[in-house]
């Protein structure tokens, strides 16, 4: 099935276990929209920090009883997404005014970009790299693997390392055809499942940094300073009040995942500040 009708197919029991981006999830169930807020998780250690401790266990407790669906893992995904572009260095969003940014239809996506100062204009995946080359937008923002595994570098050869999106996979079932499996099915499940988050980041690391080693002889970086990276940090924040409106977090949770990591306190004094936490 294609993400967009996995949850249907795995609901039908058409498909026993699924897999899907949390996006595309979303539009069926809200629980895990959470994870993809921007600087929600400040990097990778982060994330799998919070997750290992008591946010994968919370969100699958919900997604059971809220939902009715079995979440088996929550699998990243070469990571966070950057931002590249056509010209370079950009630096901090004052860079980035007026200039076109390829979005997803996701509405977080593009209002993280409008906040950054960006055109947001929303292609599809599949038109992508042409828009790229034809000039229809001046950058993107995906991941580094993905970008060096499609080879944009050769239509938008500077990356920016701003983070901000993390872009997880969900692997799921329906509650009830977990609860139809014999004692020991669900016993082998369990293990596997528990085995699979146990490896799962070590393994997305490493595919992640030998994808981005194939195409960094071709690719200009820029890691922005202390005071550019608080910008973007600032900036971003306000996409946050999209997400309230849409009522795509629980303002408890996200306060609770930002207070487990030591460098989030200008993050939630900004959000505080703008009344989305």
């Amino acid at each position: 099935c294609s993400e967009k009708t996995c949850v249907e197919q795995v609901k039908l029991k058409h498909v026993d276990i699924g897999t899907a981006s949390v996006s595309n999830y979303g539009g069926f169930y809200k629980t895990f929209e959470v994870l993809t807020l921007p600087y929600i998780f400040s990097d990778d250690a982060a994330a799998q920090k919070v997750m290992e401790g008591f946010l994968y266990n919370e969100l699958a407790k919900i997604s059971v009883e809220r939902d009715g669906m079995r979440v088996i893992a929550v699998v990243p995904f070469l990571g966070f997404r950057q931002l590249q572009t056509k010209t370079g260095p950009i630096k901090s969003p004052d860079d980035l005014r007026r200039i076109k940014i390829r979005v997803t239809e996701s509405p977080l996506d593009g209002a993280l970009m409008r906040a950054w100062g960006a055109v947001a204009t929303p292609i599809e995946w599949a038109e992508t790299y042409d828009a790229l080359q034809q000039n229809v937008a001046s950058g993107l923002y995906i991941q580094k693997g993905v970008h060096a595994m499609m080879k944009f570098f050769e239509v938008t050869p500077h990356v920016t390392l701003t983070g901000g999106a993390w872009t997880p996979m969900i692997v799921f079932m329906d509650q009830k055809r977990y609860e139809a499996l014999p004692d020991w099915g669900k016993a082998a499940l369990d293990k596997a499942a528990a085995d699979l988050r146990a490896k799962v980041f070590e393994i997305d690391q490493k595919y992640a940094a030998k994808l981005e080693s194939a195409g960094a002889s071709k690719i200009t970086y820029y890691t922005p300073n202390a005071a550019e990276m608080a910008k973007w940090r600032a900036a971003a924040a306000r996409s946050w009040q999209v997400a309230k409106q849409l009522k795509l977090y629980d303002l408890g949770l996200a306060r609770r995942i930002l207070e487990a990591q030591a460098d989030s306190k200008p993050l939630i004094a900004e959000l505080e500040k703008q009344g989305s936490l």
